[in-house]
């Protein structure tokens, strides 16, 4: 048996409260930690005192005490920035209080972002804290010696979708993380000469309403389950259709796959795909919105961010994984799409996938 050496104690500390940092963070966004700070200044430090006289509490004292161990864990893990204030004119060694402010990590979370990033990172994390969530996550031991269902179907019994149907707040954080990135809706190259594009799988439709405000030629048709139909708003451009897309899909000139092919093994992709040839004109093409698993994995924020997609894919579907860009284009080759094209977007790993028939 090895000898422990000297710190490692810290780092077993530090991956123990990894979970803590979690938490921290779904509870600062919560109370709106993050904007009441920004609401200040942009470079404001406030104190724990000062953010809790903007939070309705019924003890402010004790409230801030609270707080304040909630802001150092969160600032020990870089989402806020400390600083000291001296406190009176007793100099350096006087009383003196803590202040937090935000760091690059916590900028992201606030409205001074543009709205779909700010409201991406926020419904994400707020997801994916989530009691069924955290639930899931103790069944993944359960999962790798029977993988058969995903944790979240040992969990609960039922695919995660079906779930998600009876769970209001679960749908409406869902359909905020779904929200698309300014950096695809700027895909000029994929748009500007559409005239018909059909979201397959595309939700309550909000999508397919900023590509088409954005590309006023294109009639936008948004294809999804009846019961997710029923609840779409209407929207300009848009016209919802019902259906089942492991079925058939009505013919249409371009269809769109936005973060669909990642919840499903190869099996009900090379259906779906299959079904997307059949509804394309002989000139048609799919465009496929996914992000895409570096062939060279790497400590770096975009090999992180997509392992950490195909972690929450695995723990909620069955066989729902991220893929590299060899594997989607294995997948269209194999099915006879003649052309495959991939254009890389600015980050998140994301990539536009072309397939033309």
């Amino acid at each position: 048996m090895e000898v422990q050496e000297d710190g490692d104690h810290f780092i077993s500390l530090q991956l123990a409260g990894l979970a803590s940092a979690q938490m921290a963070l779904r509870a600062a966004i919560d109370l709106k930690v993050f904007s009441i700070i920004a609401d200040a200044r942009p470079d404001a430090h406030l104190s724990a005192a000062e953010i809790t006289s903007k939070i309705p509490t019924k003890d402010p004292s004790s409230a801030a005490c609270t707080l304040e161990r909630m802001l150092r864990v969160l600032g020990a893990n870089s989402i806020l920035s400390i600083a000291r204030k001296p406190l009176g004119n007793n100099g350096e060694h006087g009383c003196h209080e803590w202040t937090y402010g935000l760091t690059k990590k916590s900028r992201c979370l606030v409205s001074s972002s543009t709205t779909d990033e700010a409201t991406f990172s926020t419904s994400f994390i707020l997801l994916v804290t989530e009691r069924e969530m955290l639930e899931s996550q103790r069944m993944i031991k359960d999962a790798v010696l029977d993988p058969r269902r995903s944790p979240f179907y040992k969990a609960y019994g039922v695919n995660f979708y079906d779930y998600m149907g009876e769970k209001p707040r679960l749908r409406q954080l869902f359909n905020e993380f779904r929200r698309p990135l300014v950096c695809f809706l700027k895909f000029e190259s994929g748009f500007k000469d559409l005239k018909e594009l059909m979201d397959v799988g595309g939700g309550i439709g909000t999508t397919l309403a900023k590509i088409t405000s954005m590309y006023s030629q294109v009639r936008g048709l948004n294809f999804d389950l009846p019961h997710v139909i029923a609840a779409a708003p209407k929207l300009p451009g848009v016209k919802h259709v019902a259906g089942d897309m492991f079925k058939s899909i009505p013919n249409v000139q371009t269809i769109l796959l936005k973060w669909i092919l990642h919840n499903w093994d190869d099996e009900h992709c090379r259906k779906l795909l299959i079904n997307c040839w059949e509804a394309l004109p002989r000139d048609g093409k799919v465009i496929i919105v996914e992000m895409a698993i570096c062939e060279a994995l790497g400590n770096n924020l975009e090999a992180t961010d997509v392992l950490i997609q195909d972690y929450f894919m695995m723990l909620l579907m069955n066989g729902g994984k991220e893929r590299t860009l060899a594997e989607f284009e294995d997948l269209g080759k194999a099915l006879g799409f003649t052309k495959i094209k991939i254009f890389p977007m600015p980050h998140w790993s994301i990539h536009v996938i072309e397939f033309h028939k």
